[in-house]
């Protein structure tokens, strides 16, 4: 290595610890930047952060602000609701009141056009055979009871129901509801 060659070396060697310095000078002065953009940016998110709570704050103040105007409003409405429907309930009430009271007098006035009706209508039952006989109702009654009597003299007849068979020309009966009995019809 001749002198030139050193000098070169020493050159090279001497411009090589500047650039390094430089270049540590450098990339400190990038890492304080790069450190002061990190603070700036975290300051700017707290900063946005702080401002979105409060946000949030006012939304959440505002919306329970007007929750309890709904509910208040809501309420009102339930009384006012509750008390029309007490009122139609006393009103529906009354009228059911007077209807029913016409209703009644209504339907007493109508039975007693039936029964005076009842009363009026005559009643009458005649049975014909084949051959031309007849009998009224009265008569098969009196004839049912009598046909009991002659077997049951203690008993009293309470009520009597007959059944007639034409076609067989009898007239069947039960008296009291258990005891039966039969008579000819004709």
């Amino acid at each position: 290595m001749d002198a030139k060659e050193k000098s070169t070396t020493t050159t090279s060697a001497a411009s090589d610890t500047t650039a390094t310095a430089d270049t540590k000078k450098t990339a400190a002065e990038l890492a304080e930047m790069a450190k002061e953009s990190v603070e700036k940016t975290g300051e700017s998110i707290k900063k946005n952060v702080e401002k979105a709570a409060e946000s949030v704050k006012k939304a959440t103040a505002k919306a329970t602000a007007s929750a309890k105007k709904t509910t208040a409003s809501a309420k009102k409405t339930a009384e006012k609701a509750t008390a029309s429907a007490k009122k139609t309930t006393a009103k529906a009430s009354a009228s059911a009141k007077k209807t029913a009271e016409k209703a009644s007098t209504v339907a007493k006035k109508a039975s007693a056009k039936a029964t005076a009706a009842k009363k009026d209508v005559a009643k009458s039952c005649v049975l014909q055979d084949n051959y031309g006989n007849e009998k009224t109702m009265e008569d098969v009654y009196a004839a049912a009871i009598a046909n009991f009597k002659e077997g049951n003299k203690r008993v009293a007849v309470k009520e009597i129901k007959l059944f007639v068979k034409a076609a067989e020309n009898k007239v069947y009966y039960i008296v009291n509801g258990t005891i039966p009995g039969s008579v000819d019809l004709f």
